[in-house]
């Protein structure tokens, strides 16, 4: 019987209901491929985006595109398509209102939209619609949650390196200052020049976290090595808030060494990276209790380019001091050293183009500099000559340089930021393009890239669909959570049996442990057999206990509407019609088992897998 279950669900997903899951993950591996090529040839990440989409959007059915006007005033828009009219480039049409629903809940809230909202959108018809939509999305908590979550990520919050309260109170800290607004500088500052003096330093300044997340060890746990914990902190302060990366110019010269990777790093050296360092050297982090506690301080000793190192070649050379390094200024010395390096650093131009370009990729999918923590600063202003075989790094340098303006001028407001760029036009194209599509087109963002869903949101969209949440606990409190991206951190999604699928479902679609690595979205075919077959998905499709299915049907007795509403909170989109007369037919053979079928072939389906 488990066997001819299986055949008919197979039947179900693959033959009728259309292309799966299988079929996604063959072409994220493919694409991989091709974009590890494609780097070594210095091809814009936004054509290789373009591959996937190309074969993604016709397996998927939605409206035609109606045609797309740029929005007046919008500083994206007037920099996108006036580049395409310029260079007389084609684009896609405005995405309908099914797809821009779902595409903007995902990019806002990392969630999928809920019918009811969904269906109130679609209703209304009001010219305006789409930026209402947009603000309440900016204003709820599950866009605190998506966002406090991604910068958890990215800053690598987790307990196995500070402690459990520490990592609570700097996701904490964080999810405060994006329901107030903090300002995007304001943010970075409190991050760098935090202190904590006390035994308890993180109940003082949880921010101080973010400094002692990178701190070193030596020989013995409590041995520490101020040097190193200075030049790791430094290395991922130029990835996360300039978008460069320092790392091999803290071991060595970029000279003769970075020629042909980045021309700007070719003029760093070592000694450039260490004057960096400098900033740090009057904090001391000093760990109080095997992984758990640190104390922060300002009574460090002068950065000793002659220090051992235990994760870097040998240091050799003189006194540094404080120099910034892409100014060449130095801090005022009556002042603290990392209160003068936030100044410099958040005044920076780079500053707001590394921050628009992070959060360009997470709306767009690719970066306009794209992988974004690879700036190059040599090769960001057109008019500057560059060797030969070189070429203007980002894709439209103009919009990068009047946004980062933009940005700062406006007070550094994230929101602000997010909303001018949802609201574009160039955000709201279609991934349908409709007419012939040239790989030429493709820096020109001249259609919307999709992607694969990352793990968070795989998860995240699951537990919407499904109504059974993920239910994990807080480590230290009697509280749980239904959604992922509510935890300080997936630490949380340990321990017993209920939690061991989930933990290796996140784990096979490259969710970030914070420990090792970063999330990644390359696909595998673990991932298709997951979703076929992994408890994960088939013990929230059964129809019984509080499952959709089970809801929808005790709730619903007319066959034609479950199946809509199995559509509606699986793939945020009603069936089609032909969709529609193959699963009535199943459920007719077995109304409860169909009905399990169907959501369990939906989320085989591109639609629920992909962001387009």
């Amino acid at each position: 019987m488990q066997r001819e279950r299986m055949m008919l669900r197979y039947a179900l997903a693959a033959l009728v209901l259309g292309s799966g899951l299988a079929w996604s993950q063959a072409q994220s591996m493919k694409i991989e491929d091709e974009h590890r090529a494609l780097r070594e040839k210095k091809r814009p990440a936004s054509q290789e985006a373009s591959e996937l989409t190309r074969e993604f959007s016709n397996k998927v059915p939605r409206a035609v595109p109606t045609r797309a006007a740029p929005r007046a005033g919008n500083i994206v828009d007037r920099h996108i398509f006036g580049k395409m009219a310029r260079d007389r480039i084609p684009h896609a049409g405005l995405a309908g209102d099914w797809e821009f629903a779902r595409r903007v809940h995902l990019d806002l809230t990392g969630r999928i939209p809920e019918p009811e909202t969904l269906l109130r959108f679609l209703d209304d018809r009001t010219s305006d619609k789409r930026d209402r939509l947009i603000e309440g999305l900016l204003e709820s908590e599950a866009f605190i949650d998506r966002w406090a979550y991604w910068f958890g990520d990215l800053y690598r919050n987790c307990q196995n390196r500070i402690g459990w309260p520490a990592r609570d109170r700097l996701d904490a800290w964080i999810r405060d200052a994006l329901r107030a607004n903090k300002p995007y500088d304001e943010f970075v500052t409190g991050l760098l020049t935090g202190d904590a003096p006390e035994t308890n330093w993180e109940t003082r300044t949880p921010a101080a976290t973010y400094l002692a997340r990178w701190h070193v060890l030596g020989d013995t746990p409590t041995a520490d090595m101020h040097e190193d914990t200075a030049d790791e902190i430094v290395v991922n302060v130029g990835r996360h808030f300039l978008g460069v990366n320092l790392q091999c110019v803290s071991c060595h010269d970029g000279r003769n060494h970075l020629e042909k990777l980045n021309l700007h790093l070719t003029g760093v050296t070592r000694t450039g990276f260490w004057n960096l360092g400098a900033f740090f050297s009057r904090l001391r982090v000093r760990k109080i209790a095997y992984q758990d506690r640190f104390r922060l301080t300002n009574d460090g000793a002068p950065y000793d380019s002659k220090a051992s190192s235990s994760v870097r070649i040998t240091r050799t050379g003189g006194p540094v001091e404080p120099v910034f390094l892409l100014t060449g200024e130095k801090p005022d010395p009556a002042r603290d050293p990392r209160v003068e390096f936030a100044r410099m650093l958040t005044a920076h131009p780079q500053f707001a183009r590394a921050a628009g370009n992070y959060f360009w990729k997470e709306m767009f999918g690719v970066g306009i500099v794209d992988p974004v923590d690879e700036f190059d600063l040599n090769r960001q202003d057109p008019a500057r000559p560059l060797p030969k075989g070189w070429s203007v790094q980002p894709t439209h340098p103009e919009l990068l340089d009047e946004m980062g303006r933009d940005f700062a001028a406006n007070g550094f407001q994230l929101r602000r930021l997010l909303r001018t760029m949802a609201q574009s036009t160039a955000y709201q194209l279609s991934s349908a393009f409709g007419a012939r599509w040239k790989d030429s087109y493709a820096p020109y963002f001249a259609r919307k890239f999709v992607r694969r869903l990352a793990a968070t949101e795989i998860h995240d969209a699951i537990v919407t669909a499904t109504n059974v949440g993920g239910n994990y606990k807080f480590h230290d409190r009697n509280r749980y959570a239904r959604f992922l991206t509510e935890m300080p951190s997936p630490e949380e999604v340990n321990g017993g049996s209920a939690y061991r699928e989930a933990k290796f479902f996140l784990h096979s679609f490259g969710a970030s442990n914070r420990e090792q690595f970063d999330a990644q979205n390359t696909g595998s075919i673990i991932q298709a057999m997951l979703v076929f077959g992994g408890e994960f998905v088939t013990e929230r499709v059964k129809a019984n206990g509080p499952t959709r299915v089970a809801e929808l049907l005790a709730k619903e007795t007319d066959d034609a509407r479950l199946v809509e509403q199995l559509f509606l909170w699986t793939l945020s989109r009603r069936p089609t019609e032909a969709e529609k007369l193959t699963s009535l037919a199943r459920l007719r053979e077995d109304r409860r088992e169909g009905a399990e079928d169907i959501q369990w072939a939906l989320m085989n389906k591109l639609d629920f897998i992909f962001n387009y």
